[in-house]
């Protein structure tokens, strides 16, 4: 009898450690399933447009980051060639980085020297973009860039860029670093910081992406948006962007050399579902600008036909914590997501969780993260849970 209870004794010992154990062990994951729909494919319509180098882009208001697409495929569309004046959109930026002006602001004052206003005649006499400057003259920053942005002035990009770095050669080694920087493999800089020189190439698409990052800069997008200015010479310059204003377009330039041909770049606010987003426009080698600004508006008019929004509500439940003596817990989103994206490419979306998520989860515990493309948001469940639960699952999600 003794040796019979001593076994039952062992026995209950026994079932006891093992329900300490699962009591306080870490909660194991035993499946993840992703109930979420991911949205269906439809017709991508610009390459019909049967444009010859052209790109368009967005920014993901979500990350920040940058998409830029070619239209039309071969190496019309990836091989380097002359920008012309759409490399201004460069030397700006390059400046700015180094001194950087808020929007509303002027920023310091430049007196234009002798070599100034011999650059001013020498662009002149070869018929080159030009804004007049003189000996002695005060130029604020804010006023360099609106000449080289409305008026194109090819002597105000170069004056500007051996300011800002002391020497063409200092310019350019910023300009190198600046585009290795934000990743535009596809171009160079030559001889100057007008785009006149057809050493300064580039893509379609990493004009598109150079568009983008200037529409971000606040004081880039207040500049580019004015349809005039007045410079210290009492000169009133006028943009060349002769879409300003139309379809939701605030920013854009124009260039042209014999190399390059006619181009313009835009960006311009769309309204895609109910989300605005910031989005660009490339037309480069037209035979006339007419052609440029016709085949720019095309590619923004067909924007909302072409781009989709994902919208994930902050704090819309996910999915729910399968546990066998607790309630279900929601999963929530922590913030909110917005993921732009071309409508024949939809997002791939996943969630990560760890093998094991802790003894317990408090309310508000990040269990894991939820991946659509280039976003993620934190995972969080609303509720707390007890320790051992054996399984949880990601199930119900909807949007």
């Amino acid at each position: 009898m003794r040796k019979w209870w001593g076994s039952v004794v062992a026995v209950v010992c026994i079932v006891a450690i093992y329900i300490c154990y699962c009591l306080l062990r870490p909660l194991q994951v035993s499946s993840i399933t992703i109930d979420l729909d991911t949205p269906s494919p439809g017709d991508f319509t610009m390459d019909d447009l049967g444009l010859w180098r052209a790109a368009v882009g967005y920014i993901n208001p979500s990350t920040g980051s940058i998409q830029c697409r070619a239209l039309g495929e071969g190496e019309n569309y990836t091989v380097p060639r002359a920008t012309a004046s759409l490399a201004k959109l460069i030397t700006v930026q390059v400046v700015l980085d180094k001194y950087p002006l808020a929007a509303g602001e002027s920023g310091p004052l430049i007196t234009m020297s002798g070599d100034d206003e011999a650059r001013y005649w020498w662009t002149v006499n070869i018929g080159g973009s030009n804004a007049r400057v003189v000996t002695g003259e005060q130029i604020s920053e804010r006023q360099l860039i609106e000449g080289i942005l409305l008026a194109s002035a090819n002597n105000m990009a170069d004056s500007l860029a051996i300011w800002a770095f002391g020497s063409m050669d200092g310019y350019h080694q910023a300009a190198n670093e600046w585009l290795a920087k934000h990743g535009l493999t596809s171009t160079t800089v030559g001889g100057d910081a007008s785009g006149f020189d057809p050493a300064t190439k580039s893509t379609p698409t990493d004009l598109c992406k150079i568009m983008l990052l200037a529409a971000e800069e606040p004081i880039l997008a207040e500049i580019m948006t004015e349809p005039e200015a007045t410079l210290p010479t009492g000169d009133v310059i006028h943009t060349t962007n002769q879409l300003l204003g139309q379809n939701g377009i605030f920013a854009g330039k124009t260039g042209y050399t014999d190399e390059a041909g006619r181009g313009m770049v835009v960006a311009s606010r769309q309204i895609i579902g109910d989300t605005e987003i910031v989005v660009a426009g490339v037309s480069l080698s037209n035979d006339s600008y007419q052609t440029a600004f016709d085949t720019t508006a095309q590619l923004i008019a067909a924007m909302p036909q072409n781009l989709r929004v994902l919208n994930l509500n902050s704090d819309v439940s996910v999915g729910e914590i399968a546990a066998p003596w607790t309630s279900n817990r929601h999963i929530i989103t922590a913030h909110g997501l917005v993921v732009p994206y071309w409508v024949d490419k939809p997002p791939m979306i996943t969630a990560t969780v760890a093998d094991t998520i802790g003894d317990s989860l408090s309310p508000n515990s990040i269990i894991g993260r939820l991946v659509v493309d280039d976003s993620e948001v934190n995972l969080i469940v609303t509720d707390g849970l007890p320790a051992a639960t054996a399984s949880w699952r990601l199930a119900h999600a909807y949007y």
